[in-house]
């Protein structure tokens, strides 16, 4: 396997992370809650639209593992966030005194 053929495996592997990772988002209905989970999902969704025809384009393979890890991260981020809304959101369970 050559360079640009691992390169194109991991950029793959990078894009479907972050696909699976909205998908799961969607399928929990983990909508983003707070300002801030809500910035981090518009900048998933701008940089997907900006990026989707680099990411197409078979002339620019180089370019598609910089943006598939970079959409990944962005959204972990946003995941991240809105879970990290979710658990502070939720009330403390009720424990009897120990």
């Amino acid at each position: 396997m050559n360079s640009d053929e691992s390169e194109m495996r991991e950029a793959v592997r990078e894009l479907a992370a972050a696909l699976e990772t909205m998908l799961n988002l969607i399928r929990a209905d983990a909508l983003p809650t707070t300002p801030e989970a809500h910035r981090l999902m518009r900048e998933v969704m701008v940089f997907l639209d900006a990026s989707t025809d680099q990411i197409a384009a078979p002339d620019r393979h180089a370019e598609i593992l910089p943006l598939a890890s970079a959409l990944n991260r962005l959204v972990i981020s946003a995941r991240e966030q809105i879970l990290d809304d979710a658990v502070a959101a939720s009330r403390m369970p009720d424990h009897p005194d120990v």
